[in-house]
């Protein structure tokens, strides 16, 4: 989410911070000359980002410690790291929403959604005009399109996408994007003119009908979610208590304090339930 431009916000002490957004705009009326001009207020809102705990427990050897190069205890946090950023992630996009962890943009009841101009019942079709449609969903919200996120398949089924040649549904003609590809250009991540965030974490595991192997397209405007941070990754290491001290065991735990909202629902799109394995 950060790479799609989410805004990090900091949270304070009492881990809680509530933020300001417009919920409705003011009226303009036109008026005559010495006559009052007819008030008109903005209507505004709050999200609360309240710090949620998110985990991570390493046993470690105590050989590993003692008698690998420095460079392995190293090599565990990094790894620890990089699984709490993912988390925050998956959350970010697909996180149900409770007391203890976030709500993902996914699960926010007035997105917009866009089903597939080629609806099946076990898993729609990756169809290039529905690209616009979700901009335009975005943009009738009155929300700044600025991008995408997809599985990395996702983006490259897109980029194999043809119009017809001579006959209907031949799909020997143009490619519908990225038209023109020159050799050692390499790949352009971008969709429409706006940049592609690719991520595993996207679900591929979407279900419609008998299907399970389906996922989504999502799209908006993404400097409208907050991610909240409390402080820094915590990192606590021990090698006391009686499981640890009887296996001669290292345990590392990593706690990172965040939260995710957004300020407007309706700046982001959705195509779910897409089947990009049998395009």
């Amino acid at each position: 989410l950060g790479n799609a431009g989410a805004k990090t916000v900091p949270l304070p002490p009492q881990g809680r911070l509530k933020c300001p957004r417009q919920t409705g705009a003011s009226t303009t009326y036109w008026s005559g000359e010495n006559a009052p001009i007819t008030e008109s207020n903005p209507t505004t809102g709050e999200v609360t980002l309240q710090a949620k705990k998110l985990a991570v427990l390493v046993k470690m050897p105590n050989e590993l410690v003692r008698f690998a190069s420095p460079a392995a205890e190293a090599l565990v946090r990094d790894d620890m790291t990089k699984s709490l950023a993912l988390g925050l992630d998956l959350a970010g996009l697909e996180g149900a929403g409770s007391d203890t962890r976030p709500r993902g943009i996914l699960l926010h009841p007035n997105i917009n959604t866009v089903t597939s101009s080629q609806a099946f019942a076990d898993g729609d079709a990756l169809v290039g005009t529905d690209v616009y449609r979700m901009i335009a969903a975005a943009e009738e919200s009155n929300a700044e399109f600025e991008g995408w996120i997809m599985r990395p398949k996702t983006l490259y089924k897109l980029y194999q996408l043809r119009a017809d040649a001579v006959a209907q549904g031949d799909k020997q003609g143009p490619f519908l994007f990225d038209l023109i590809r020159g050799l050692g250009d390499g790949t352009k991540t971008q969709l429409a003119g706006f940049p592609v965030t690719k991520s595993t974490q996207v679900s591929q595991v979407r279900a419609k009908g008998a299907s399970t192997s389906l996922t989504y397209i999502l799209g908006g405007m993404f400097s409208d979610v907050l991610i909240g941070m409390f402080g820094a990754i915590e990192f606590a290491a021990t090698t006391q208590g009686d499981t640890s001290f009887a296996n001669d065991q290292t345990w590392v735990r990593g706690i990172l304090s965040a939260d995710i909202a957004l300020r407007h629902e309706a700046a982001f799109v959705l195509l779910d339930n897409l089947d990009v394995v049998n395009l």
